[in-house]
């Protein structure tokens, strides 16, 4: 699994706490962020990677590639990103959230915001996210109904 990272002006400093993070942890990392990104910049060169690598996936799939977002406020990102055909992102601000939009929803991009959540804690949202896989079964039905509205 490949970790593409991408954050405006407000989330560069988080971004690169988790960059670092990811990498110790083991996984392959490509930080897609240029200097005038805004967010909806960072969110669309993730999300064109991420379609490129693995396409728009119809489940939840454990080995694909994800993404993680940073602004400011985490809203930017997400809207951004769920504008894209076959992506499902969440906005988290916890480890619960970040294990439930992975296992139920088969989230393939976390949105944080760098003036909600610390450093410490954005870590452990990261970690639950990338350690735990897509339940698939019952939850499959969501994300076909995702798939099917644009």
């Amino acid at each position: 699994m490949k970790v593409y990272f991408s954050s405006d002006k407000d989330g560069i400093e988080l971004k690169n706490a988790l960059v670092e993070e990811v990498k110790f942890l083991g996984y392959e990392v490509e930080d897609l962020t240029e200097d005038e990104f805004d967010f909806v910049d960072s969110a669309k060169a993730v999300c064109k990677k991420l379609l490129e690598v693995d396409g728009m996936l119809t489940s939840g799939s454990d080995d694909s590639s994800v993404g993680i977002l940073i602004d400011k406020y985490g809203a930017g990102s997400y809207m951004a990103a769920t504008k894209h055909k076959g992506m499902i992102a969440a906005e988290v601000s916890d480890e619960r959230s970040s294990l439930m939009t992975k296992r139920h929803n088969g989230a393939r991009v976390l949105c944080f915001g760098s003036g909600i959540v610390g450093e410490e804690l954005a870590k452990s949202c990261v970690r639950s996210f990338l350690s735990h896989g897509y339940d698939g079964g019952r939850h499959q039905i969501r994300i076909d109904m995702l798939n099917k509205m644009m």
